[in-house]
């Protein structure tokens, strides 16, 4: 005989049905109180699952979003700040790059001046330098004509002491001699 056929002997013997005491034997087959058992325990689970992690873990999970919109708040406040920042280094720059042309620019003005003032002076000193000279070839050439006419008149009155020797008196000579020096150019 099957043992399916033993069993059902063997649980009309004790008085019980053999659905009753044996476990289905395939998976197909379905005990009512299995089913009933596997709903309680499911809704056991899923209320204990619900009290001690469901609530925790969502908890946590409120709680990481609220980290990540804080987080991408401070995010967007950074690139904000670091958008006015670089706003900011371009116009610090840009003041710096203006000051530095100011400064350039003044710089060279002041050289311009400079090389003004120095040319001014120099023109200014060879100025002084060729008055000076003129004055000194002035006072050598006054001095060179003065010696000149001296000469010149000695020369005049030895030449008219040898022609006129024998006919001139002392007093004519020296007022002869007065005169020539007179005629002489200065």
């Amino acid at each position: 005989m099957s043992d399916a056929t033993n069993i059902s002997a063997t649980a009309e013997v004790s008085g019980h049905s053999w659905r009753d005491t044996v476990a289905p034997t395939s998976t197909i087959d379905v005990a009512g109180q299995m089913v009933l058992l596997t709903w309680v325990a499911f809704v056991l689970a899923a209320v204990l699952l619900h009290r001690l992690a469901w609530k925790p873990i969502l908890r946590a999970l409120d709680k990481r979003e609220r980290e990540i919109r804080t987080a991408l708040e401070e995010a967007e406040q950074a690139q904000q700040q670091a958008g006015n920042s670089a706003t900011e280094s371009r116009k610090i720059m840009a003041e710096a790059m203006e000051r530095a042309r100011a400064m350039s620019e003044e710089t060279r003005l002041a050289s311009e001046r400079s090389t003004a003032r120095i040319e001014a002076e120099a023109h200014d000193k060879a100025r002084r330098l060729l008055e000076a000279a003129n004055q000194e070839i002035a006072t050598a050439q006054r001095a060179a004509i003065e010696n000149l006419r001296r000469e010149a008149a000695a020369l005049a009155i030895q030449l008219s002491e040898q022609m006129l020797a024998e006919q001139l008196t002392p007093e004519q000579r020296l007022a002869y001699e007065q005169r020539m020096t007179g005629k002489l150019p200065s």
